[in-house]
């Protein structure tokens, strides 16, 4: 496969890939554990958001996998409801991790309290997150608007090599 064709591909399904937990937006110590919040995408948006929380033994850095994990979301206007969700396993495509997906409804300043528990042990992590306005939707779509003149441009490449090798051939 050609190297161009290649690049061409990664640039054009970069925006599809996804990693496994996002940015570090903050990373504690509480008790006996070391909680570490992050997200994605970057920066956050309005819309849908993957909050991932990993939990950890603060002496030997080890995953804990049977705790709760749950996350409050405030926005700076009180006027706006709160959200609070359970991260689980499930969400999460690192099974050491515990995500859950949010639908982020409004800009501005959101804090984030969470809250990790397993028997009586608490454990808390809180920050706050900057949340922008949603991209517009050509931002979404524009790979679609891309791909006909991709595809011109292919063809243009192809009758133009086919017509320098047709030359070749004649003299």
């Amino acid at each position: 496969m050609h190297p161009l064709f290649l690049l061409i591909l990664l640039t054009a399904f970069n925006s599809i890939a996804r990693a496994d937990s996002g940015v570090v937006r903050a990373s504690a110590i509480d008790g006996s554990w070391r909680i570490t919040a992050f997200s994605e995408p970057t920066p956050l948006r309005v819309g849908l958001a993957d909050l991932t929380v990993l939990v950890q033994n603060a002496e030997d850095d080890e995953p804990i996998l049977n705790a709760t994990v749950s996350l409050l979301l405030k926005h700076e206007n009180p006027d706006r409801p709160s959200i609070l969700i359970e991260a689980t396993h499930e969400n999460a495509t690192n099974q050491m991790l515990y995500s859950s997906l949010i639908d982020l409804p409004a800009s501005g300043q959101w804090s984030v309290e969470v809250a990790v528990m397993r028997g009586e042990e608490l454990g808390r992590l809180s920050f706050v997150a900057q949340v922008a306005d949603p991209l517009p939707m050509v931002y979404e779509l524009w790979f679609w608007f891309i791909l006909p003149i991709l595809a011109l441009v292919l063809i243009m490449i192809n009758q133009w090599l086919q017509r320098r090798h047709g030359q070749k051939q004649v003299q």
